[in-house]
């Protein structure tokens, strides 16, 4: 179907390359936003966390998973019409929906046990990661192709 985004309008290209552009900038002030919170430290995640009544994991839960969707969205989305394999497809659209589920979801669970703010440092770390390759096959694809793969 779409396999080869590179062959898209220009116009398509720069709107998907910049709008990953901005949709990185805001993961990176996500990112500093839990900095200042936590300091990326599971104890201080564990504090954060535990001490949250039931209206302020939903209210959370309702921002971050409206972030999520919003980001992950389109972001799948186009990597899914791109030209990498259906196996490397298959892969990322079964795992961001675990860890998306996974890290909003450890938030509920963290009062009960520091082990979820552990749990929920390292979904979040794997979304981040695997946001920051597809950001990075889309845009190769986008400006020079696929990628050959020797083997």
């Amino acid at each position: 179907m779409f396999t080869d985004i590179r062959q898209w309008p220009h116009s398509a290209r720069w709107f998907v390359s910049f709008w990953l552009c901005l949709v990185g900038l805001n993961y990176l002030l996500l990112l500093l936003e839990i900095w200042l919170d936590t300091r990326m430290q599971v104890a201080l995640i564990a504090q954060g966390y535990g001490s949250f009544e039931t209206a302020e994991l939903a209210e959370h839960t309702f921002k971050y998973l409206f972030w999520m969707i919003g980001v992950w969205g389109m972001t799948l989305g186009i990597f899914l019409l791109s030209g990498y394999t259906e196996k490397m497809k298959r892969l990322v659209a079964v795992l961001v929906p675990v860890f998306i589920i996974s890290d909003i979801g450890s938030m509920w669970f963290v009062r009960f046990s520091s082990w979820f703010a552990a749990q929920m440092f390292f979904f979040g770390f794997m979304l981040a990661l695997t946001f920051l390759v597809l950001f990075v096959l889309i845009q190769w694809q986008l400006w020079f192709g696929l990628p050959k793969i020797k083997g």
